[in-house]
């Protein structure tokens, strides 16, 4: 076998973020993706090199949808700045003329060409749920509420004009709770108008729901549901009529991979799904199977580690959190902690300067706190303007720790007592935290974990866990 011709994974040079939400290529070359910096990338090369084509400090870009090579739509989870939009390729703005029952926060878009566009949301039990469209490229746009038929929305997919699709999760009581989930695969015939749910039937646990979708042609499509305590995928082979529930289990029938979020099938056969990868968001697992998601293997180890502007440990394991893969043609990418891409292609190396970074933030994955959890950020010279932000994995915004205004160069220690702006204390998890000085912003996951627990999982709640 000629190993050279083999495709592998690499890790495109895509610059440091806790995490990368979304990506669209319209081709193997062109791309754009969005990052947890606030930033929209783009890449002319297959992610040999990637130029920030939009940057904004104070948004979470959760998803991404492109017509062609100028018009596109980037969805947020940062209410009253939902979506943004592009009509050159190159300079983003914020949509102004939303409805005002549209979506509070846009997990999913989906553009099928220049006039019409869909997007759904939001990801929180606590926030309503709703669907937006426009007919005529964005000068109007029309909304409907999303409540009777699920609880949370994540991804969306239309075929036509007409037929499309949603993913989430119904609660099954009021008041409801993630836990109170079941998944939902939604259609619409009427171009959203009515909805079905598909999974009637589809049996399932408590405390799951789906996250994203894929037809990988008019009648294979699969749905990844995120759950917490195991690892599922639906799979329909009918063009979405009927759907059925397989388990990501290897040969053995051992579980492999937990609480995933991005799935992505090169063919009927070949495929991967990745995520948080365990109910603690530690190991972010990626798996693959070759014989249609009937079984499947542990990746992880075959994947590289991205390139990082700072040095990489050891213990931080590779093609870590996948949220999103996208397939153009025989090349697959995907996105987590960085952009990676399946391809026989060489190996990239960073340059000097992506090696060196800015380093705002320190590498720490795990911190852990007693009644403040403490962390280490370096303020540049210089700097007229400092904000420390942190998002939920899930839904957004938790909280804006520090604001200051020519705040004093070098290095400190900032404390945080795990309150969010409501002033609740929350539980250990995984978070999301955002640097910004200036024009400049870092993020990275880190894990807070309280020595008070002696198992962290066994008072796992979220933040924005459920309507209250």
């Amino acid at each position: 076998m000629n190993l050279v011709n083999v495709p592998r994974w690499i890790a495109t040079r895509a610059e440091l973020a806790g995490r990368y939400d979304d990506i669209w290529f319209l081709n193997v070359d062109v791309g754009w993706a969005v990052n947890g910096n606030g930033k929209i990338l783009k890449t002319a090369n297959g992610g040999a090199n990637w130029d920030t084509q939009f940057h904004d400090g104070a948004v979470y870009f959760r998803c991404l949808s492109m017509v062609n090579d100028q018009i596109g739509w980037a969805g947020c989870t940062t209410q009253g700045r939902q979506l943004f939009r592009t009509i050159d390729g190159q300079h983003w703005s914020l949509v102004q003329n939303l409805p005002a029952d549209a979506p509070p926060l846009v997990c999913g878009v989906w553009a099928l060409d220049e006039n019409h566009v869909f997007a759904s949301g939001t990801n929180d039990p606590a926030l309503r749920t709703g669907f937006m469209k426009t007919d005529n490229g964005g000068r109007t746009w029309t909304a409907q509420s999303m409540e009777h038929v699920a609880t949370l929305l994540v991804d969306i997919y239309f075929q036509d004009e007409r037929t499309g699709w949603v993913v989430g999760g119904r609660a099954t009581r009021p008041h409801s709770r993630r836990n109170d989930v079941l998944p939902v695969v939604l259609k619409t015939e009427d171009g959203g108008q009515t909805w079905q749910d598909k999974l009637v039937g589809v049996n399932g646990p408590l405390g799951e729901w789906g996250w994203k979708i894929q037809f990988v042609d008019n009648d294979f499509a699969v749905v990844a549901c995120e759950n917490l305590k195991a690892g599922a995928i639906m799979i329909s082979e009918d063009g979405g009529a009927t759907w059925r529930r397989q388990e990501i289990r290897d040969a053995n029938g051992l579980m492999v991979n937990q609480n995933l979020e991005g799935i992505g099938f090169l063919d009927r056969h070949t495929g991967w799904v990745g995520g948080w990868g365990d109910p603690t968001f530690d190991s972010g697992r990626t798996a693959g199977t070759t014989d249609g998601g009937r079984t499947w293997t542990d990746l992880t180890a075959d994947w590289p580690r991205p390139f990082f502007s700072i040095p990489c440990e050891e213990s931080n394991p590779r093609g870590q959190y996948i949220n999103r893969f996208r397939i153009v043609g025989d090349t697959v990418y995907a996105c987590g902690n960085t952009v990676y891409k399946f391809t026989t292609q060489r190996l990239f190396v960073p340059t000097v300067d992506e090696a060196t970074g800015t380093q705002l933030l320190a590498s720490v994955a795990d911190i852990p706190y007693t009644d403040t959890a403490d962390f280490e950020i370096t303020v540049p010279d210089h700097t007229q303007s400092l904000r420390v932000e942190f998002f939920d994995p899930y839904s957004g915004l938790v909280c804006t720790l520090v604001e200051e205004s020519n705040p004093t160069a070098g290095k400190r220690t900032v404390s945080w007592d795990l309150c969010d702006h409501h002033g609740t204390r929350l539980p250990s998890w995984t978070f999301e935290v955002r640097v910004t000085c200036d024009d400049v912003s870092e993020s990275r996951l880190l894990k807070f974990q309280s020595p008070r627990l002696e198992d962290p999982t066994a008072t796992f709640k979220p933040h924005l866990l459920g309507r209250v």
